[in-house]
C-alpha cells in the first residue's frame, strides 16, 4: 500500500513539475522575443498576423495550439508549432533535472538554469543577440542561490566557476577579434557560477563541439557557408548536459582531493 502511495505521490509531484515548466517556459520565451526588441513584458501577446490580443489562457502555446486547432480565434491564421513543442520541452527538462537530482534542494538550482539557457537560446537564435538584462537578472539568481544551496563545502566555489567562465574567453576576446561574442563570455560566467569551474571549462568544449556539429548540419542542408552562427543554443544544450551528467562525478572528484 505504501508503495502505491509512494508511486502516486510521485506522478503527482512529477506532472507539477512538468506543468510548472511548461508554465515557465512560455514565459520565459517571451522574454527571449520582448527584451532584445527593448518591449514591456507587461504588455499583453498578440496575433502576429492580424494584432488580436491574446486572452489568458491563448498566451500558453500548447494550449491555445490545442483548443484552437492550430489557428488564431479571430483571423483563422495558422499558428507555428514551434513555440508549442518548445514549452513541451521545457516541461520535459524540469522533470528530467528533478528526475536525475532526486527532487533534492539542487533541483530548483537546475530550474533556473534550464530557464537562463532556455531564454538566452531564444534570443540568440531569433536577434543574435544575447541581452545584459537577462544575464544580470539570472546573475544575481545565481549568486543568492548558491549562498542557499552551495554545490559543495567550498565557499568560493562559484567564484572560481564565474573567472573559469569569463576570463579565458576575455583574452580569447581581447587576441583575436570576432573569435567570440561579448555576450557569449558573459553567459559562460553566469553559467560558471551555476556548474563550477570544472563544470564551465568542459561546457566550453562540449559547447564548441556542438557548435561545429551545427555548423556542419546547416551547411548540408543549405548547401552554403555560413559567417557565423548563433553561440547561444550550443552553449546551452552543452552546459545543461555537462550540469546533470557530470555534477555527480565532479563532486567525487573534488571529495578525492580534499
Amino acid at each position: 500500500m505504501n508503495v502505491v502511495q509512494n508511486n502516486i505521490s510521485l506522478i503527482f509531484i512529477f506532472s507539477y513539475i512538468f506543468i510548472l515548466g511548461m508554465c515557465l517556459g512560455s514565459f520565459f520565451m517571451v522574454v527571449g522575443y520582448r527584451i532584445p526588441k527593448k518591449e514591456t513584458l507587461m504588455g499583453k501577446s498578440h496575433c502576429e498576423k492580424c494584432d488580436q490580443e491574446l486572452s489568458l489562457w491563448h498566451v500558453f502555446p500548447v494550449v491555445s495550439y490545442l483548443f484552437l486547432k492550430g489557428k488564431c480565434h479571430k483571423c483563422t491564421s495558422e499558428i507555428g508549432v514551434f513555440n508549442p513543442i518548445l514549452e513541451v520541452l521545457i516541461g520535459v527538462l524540469f522533470v528530467s533535472s528533478a528526475f536525475f537530482l532526486k527532487l533534492t534542494p539542487e533541483t530548483l538550482v537546475s530550474f533556473t538554469l534550464i530557464c537562463l539557457l532556455f531564454t538566452v537560446s531564444i534570443s540568440d537564435a531569433y536577434y543574435r543577440i544575447i541581452p545584459n538584462k537577462v544575464l544580470l537578472s539570472f546573475f544575481i539568481m545565481a549568486i543568492v542561490e548558491r549562498a542557499i544551496i552551495p554545490q559543495n563545502d567550498f565557499w568560493w566555489y562559484p567564484l572560481a566557476g564565474f573567472i573559469a567562465g569569463f576570463l579565458p574567453l576575455f583574452l580569447l576576446g581581447l587576441s583575436k577579434e570576432d573569435s567570440i561574442g561579448g555576450g557569449d563570455i558573459k553567459l559562460f560566467a553566469v553559467v560558471g557560477i551555476f556548474i563550477g569551474p570544472i563544470g564551465v571549462l568542459i561546457s566550453l568544449f562540449v559547447s564548441s563541439v556542438i557548435a561545429i556539429i551545427g555548423y556542419i548540419i546547416i551547411f548540408i542542408f543549405k548547401g552554403k557557408k555560413q559567417k557565423t552562427i548563433p553561440f547561444g543554443p550550443s552553449i546551452a544544450i552543452g552546459s545543461y548536459l555537462v550540469y546533470l551528467f557530470t555534477s555527480g562525478q565532479i563532486a567525487t572528484l573534488i571529495q578525492l582531493f580534499n
